[in-house]
């Protein structure tokens, strides 16, 4: 039982990969029940059904006439992610939207009032947020001057946004959680390969008013995956290497003032197992609307993320040549 007084019944619209990793870990979860999951495919409503006990619908109109939820993960391709919450909120329903929120600043804005006048919590699922080495990396940063990150991948199961919107956007929140300043210069470059609509490779660089320096990778067609970040002050350098999950190492060589010599440069090495940080970020949600946490992340938080995406891809698709 939860401090409601009653299992929180949630259900997750979508049952793709993300889908069904959010429908597992609820079923995890003490004090909630998943109710059902939603997905128009059949077969994914009947791999859902048979893993999870739940039941299963074709359509939000389905799962709202036969069920009454308190909560729901968006877990949907991006392209729904508006539509699909906005009608989640307005039915009285609070929402985990996996990132992007959406795909328009517009968009997220008005989803991000909705929650607010209707008292609901809106969590966008920045995992990365949830990430021990994530969580140490900002307590150890203070003042950066440089930041430099690698995320790519091999897989195209993402197909109705880029890789600034799929893949950037991770580091892109980290990065302005780690900058106490505004942005002041973005520069960006992108393609599209084998006849895609939305960019498979992206690099741009931010040059924030305080002077520091980010610059960004994301791909989509690199033949190993890497996902990588590292964080330059003047007395060290903090590594992060993410791509050994379950665990992540975290280097750090310090330096006074950057004096490179045999002797001086101090070098601290931590392996963290991140254990199931998916598990956490949706147990979170759950304290949140039993009013038992407040969030990590806001939605202030969000915006600002998918705002500065949204400037970087502007930028990659007039250099690609696609109207804006």
């Amino acid at each position: 039982m939860s401090a409601l007084g009653h299992p929180l019944r949630v259900a997750v619209v979508g049952a793709g990969v993300m889908g069904r990793y959010h429908a597992l870990n609820y079923a995890m979860l003490p004090g909630v029940e998943l109710a059902a999951v939603v997905d128009p495919d059949a077969a994914a409503r009947s791999a859902a059904v048979a893993s999870f006990g739940c039941r299963a619908y074709a359509n939000l109109d389905e799962l709202l006439a036969a069920e009454r939820i308190e909560a729901a993960s968006v877990a949907s391709p991006t392209s729904d992610h508006y539509a699909t919450t906005r009608r989640l909120l307005s039915e009285g329903v609070h929402v985990l939207v996996e990132k992007p929120v959406a795909t328009e600043v517009s968009q997220a804005s008005e989803l991000a009032r909705l929650s607010r006048s209707n008292d609901l919590v809106l969590q966008v699922g920045h995992i990365t947020r949830f990430y021990q080495s994530v969580q140490l990396l900002k307590l150890m940063v203070g003042t950066p001057f440089l930041i430099e990150a690698r995320r790519t991948t091999n897989s195209s199961r993402v197909k109705d946004v880029g890789v600034i919107l799929d893949l950037m956007i991770h580091d892109i929140d980290i990065v302005l959680s780690l900058v106490a300043s505004r942005p002041r210069e973005l520069s960006a470059a992108g393609l599209a390969l084998n006849g895609n609509q939305h960019e498979d490779v992206a690099s741009a660089q931010i040059v924030f008013e305080n002077g520091c320096v980010v610059r960004l990778l994301a791909s989509r067609v690199a033949p190993e995956p890497e996902r990588n970040l590292s964080v330059t002050e003047r007395h060290q350098s903090v590594s992060v290497d993410f791509a050994k999950e379950p665990y992540t190492e975290l280097v750090v060589y310090r330096t006074p003032d950057l004096v490179v010599e045999p002797g001086l440069v101090q070098l601290d090495r931590h392996v963290l197992q991140e254990e199931n940080p998916l598990l956490k970020e949706l147990g979170h949600f759950a304290a949140r609307i039993r009013q038992e946490a407040e969030p990590i992340g806001t939605l202030d938080d969000d915006l600002r993320s998918l705002s500065l995406a949204s400037e970087l891809l502007a930028k990659v698709r007039a250099h690609m040549g696609v109207p804006a």
